[in-house]
């Protein structure tokens, strides 16, 4: 069978035919939690999104709150090429600057040259497509929405594949990817609905807030139980650090603490995760993955996730040795 993690950079393409006729929502897919946090640098201003304590602590251990605030080491063109097809960005209008900034508890890099290196990729890898899920908005009036919803328009214009184009059962690699529709655009703002933005609802990604890796593991299963079979799906496999937590642990990292506790103890159960279409009563399958630090171990996160597709390939070849009326993806 084919090995889809020998090529992380071209693994949508390299997917035989019968997976690029599945639709994206029912393939297994590796995403970035927080995506674009590598790019925080030293003394970097505290963000909106930040509680107010991290204010004072950035203050007097600005390394320590850096240390807590960034959750991918990855650029987004190394996250590109190692697998990841989906994702997680907070924005910021920051003034008096005008300009629109990434962020997370700290400021990251403005906007425009990370999306441009994703374009990029897009045109000399025709056949990957990406999700981009516009999560979180900060100091946002809706003049700013207006703004930025412009600016995603513009910088990948005939690229995004619309909302008013077709269902999300419709929208599969082959569809997409052969008439030039490599981006799909998730904007979970009400301040910002057109024909060419999803909806919060199209993708739901709920989100656990735990510390405990078990716990994150319950709460993963229970909400998964609930997805629908028309929309997209988050599993987020973070845990959530509050500021009591990182107090005694404030010489260390969410990398080391939190990130590598995840890639130990919840490996096994998405190696278990299923992804394909389901039914009625039938159990709801995975879709989307969410990890911190993509890069541990070897990129061992977006190498499972990936892996999990030939699941699909299984089936179908049950299928075959099983009554006609059995799903065969």
């Amino acid at each position: 069978m084919t090995d889809f993690t020998d090529d992380l950079e071209n693994w949508m393409g390299r997917l035989p035919a019968e997976l690029k006729a599945v639709p994206i929502i029912h393939l297994a897919i590796p995403g970035s939690h927080d995506t674009m946090s590598y790019g925080i640098k030293n003394k970097a201003p505290v963000a909106p999104d930040a509680e107010p304590i991290i204010g004072t602590l950035n203050k007097f251990i600005p390394c320590v709150v850096r240390r807590w605030a960034v959750t991918q080491r990855y650029s987004i063109l190394e996250q590109l090429k190692n697998g990841v097809r989906y994702f997680d960005l907070r924005i910021c209008m920051k003034r008096p600057e005008n300009k629109f900034y990434f962020v997370h508890g700290l400021f990251c890099e403005e906007i425009t040259e990370p999306l441009d290196q994703l374009k990029d990729f897009l045109r000399t890898h025709p056949k990957e497509f990406v999700v981009l899920d516009c999560q979180h908005f900060y100091s946002f009036n809706p003049t700013d929405h207006c703004m930025l919803s412009a600016e995603l328009n513009r910088i990948f214009d005939k690229k995004i594949y619309s909302r008013n184009v077709s269902e999300l059962k419709d929208c599969t690699l082959e569809s997409a990817t052969g008439n030039g529709k490599q981006v799909l655009i998730v904007y979970r703002s009400d301040a910002c609905v057109n024909d060419r933005f999803w909806l919060s609802q199209d993708w739901p990604t709920p989100w656990p807030n735990e510390i405990n890796v078990k716990k994150l593991q319950q709460y993963l299963d229970e909400s998964l139980a609930q997805r629908r079979p028309d929309t997209g799906y988050v599993s987020q496999c973070v845990l959530t650090p509050t500021v009591r937590y990182i107090v005694p642990r404030f010489m260390s990292s969410l990398r080391a603490t939190c990130a590598k506790a995840v890639d130990r103890q919840l490996m096994e159960w998405i190696k278990g995760q299923v992804p394909g279409t389901f039914a009625g009563e039938e159990k709801p399958r995975s879709n989307v993955f969410l990890a911190d630090f993509v890069d541990i171990a070897d990129n061992q996160f977006c190498k499972v996730v990936v892996a999990l597709n030939k699941k699909l390939l299984e089936q179908e070849s049950n299928s075959t040795h099983s009554s006609p009326s059995k799903k065969s993806l």
